[in-house]
This record gives structure tokens, sequence and C-alpha cells, in this order.
């Protein structure tokens, strides 16, 4: 399973609670729903990801990334 974060579009923020039953019901494991940005974040695995992308209201889609930064006294910044 990966870590995805779906961006609702502008337009369909409004009818969020709608856009979030219609990504569960493609497969996707909710974690959190910001409703203020249009943010929902999850888990979901790799063939339901392309599905994600099809829901009716969904702008984007992306898997999670870690990113990491060296300490503040490293050589290299």
């Amino acid at each position: 399973m990966a870590r995805v974060i779906v961006s609702v579009a502008a337009d369909r923020i409004a009818d969020l609670p709608t856009v979030v039953d219609a990504l569960r019901r493609a497969g996707l494991t909710v974690a959190e729903v910001l409703d203020g940005a249009g943010v929902v974040t999850g888990e979901a695995s790799g063939e339901v990801i392309a599905a994600l992308a099809k829901v009716p209201g969904v702008a984007d889609v992306e898997t999670e990334r870690d990113v990491r930064l060296p300490p503040p006294d490293s050589p290299v910044q």
C-alpha cells in the first residue's frame, strides 16, 4: 500500500463529502480529510491509484514521498 495525497478540484470542494465517498468506493483507505484545502490523504494499492484519478471531482493524485534534509550544521546545504 502506498500513501497518497488526493487534490479535489476547486469547483467540487463544496461537494467534498461526496467525492470522499467515491474515493472510498474506488479503494482508498482514507486517513485524513482537509476540508479547507480540498485535500484527502490515505493509502491505496498500485492498481487503485490509477482508478482514484478517474473519480469525478479529483484534480490530482500523488504518491507521498519522504524528504530528508541534512542537519543544520552539515557542510552540505
